[in-house]
Order: C-alpha cells, then structure tokens, then sequence
C-alpha cells in the first residue's frame, strides 16, 4: 500500500480558531475522494462511455455530498416523536507511536463540511 501524503499535512495547519478545523475538514474531503469516491468511480468498466462515465461521477458526487450534509446538521434527523439526533465526526492526528496529538470535532459544527469534499471534487488538486 502507498503510503499518501496530502497536501495539507498537519505541521501546515493554520492556527486559528475556526481555522484548524477547517484544515481538518479539507483532510476529511481528501480522504473521502481518495478512498470512496476514486474507488467507486474505479469499478466503472473501461469501456463506459463519456456519458455514463459523467452519469455516475455525479452520482457518487451527490451521494457523498449528502454524507457530508448528513454529519454537517443540514437535514433534521428525527429519532422518535420528542427527539433528534446529530451525527458527530472528530478528527484526531496522532503521532508516529499512535498518541493522540490533537483532536478536531468538524461536526456538527459552524463548519461548512463539504467545501472540504468540494474543493477535491472539482479541483482534482491532489492527483
């Protein structure tokens, strides 16, 4: 397995308050292309055509979009009649003996979740 280094690593984060976190989300867009959205768009046979080659990356894109609108807070997740739930996504960064440096909760948040998904989706800037 290769071993991938994004483009933000974590000495790079900016230290600001909302900042950081956002940082942390970018990495969180990053690995949901790199792991889901590449993968899923892998399975499509060589010899799909343009159209269905577009068909299903946008697919996959409004599929994942929704995951990150999902852990973002966006829709009103009902759990029975008197009570809601929210999804909650935390990013910790560890060290090279697997200790917890720092830890991001990115949702739900005041975070826009998917810019980070968005920003690797369009731009394609890690490949």
């Amino acid at each position: 397995m290769v071993t991938v280094v994004p483009p933000r690593s974590y000495p790079e984060w900016r230290k600001g308050q909302f900042d950081r976190p956002e940082d942390a989300a970018y990495l969180f867009g990053y690995y949901l292309i790199l792991h889901c959205r590449d993968e899923a768009m892998a399975t499509l046979p060589a010899e799909a055509s343009p159209e269905v080659h577009a068909a299903v990356e946008k697919a996959v894109d409004v599929a994942l979009h929704n995951v990150c609108d999902l852990l973002e807070g966006f829709w009103r997740l009902q759990a029975g009649p008197n009570h809601t739930i929210s999804l909650a996504l935390g990013i910790q960064v560890r060290d090279e003996q697997n200790q917890v440096l720092e830890t991001q909760e990115i949702s739900p948040c005041m975070l826009d979740l998917p810019i980070g998904y968005w920003k690797w989706a369009k731009e394609h800037e890690f490949r």
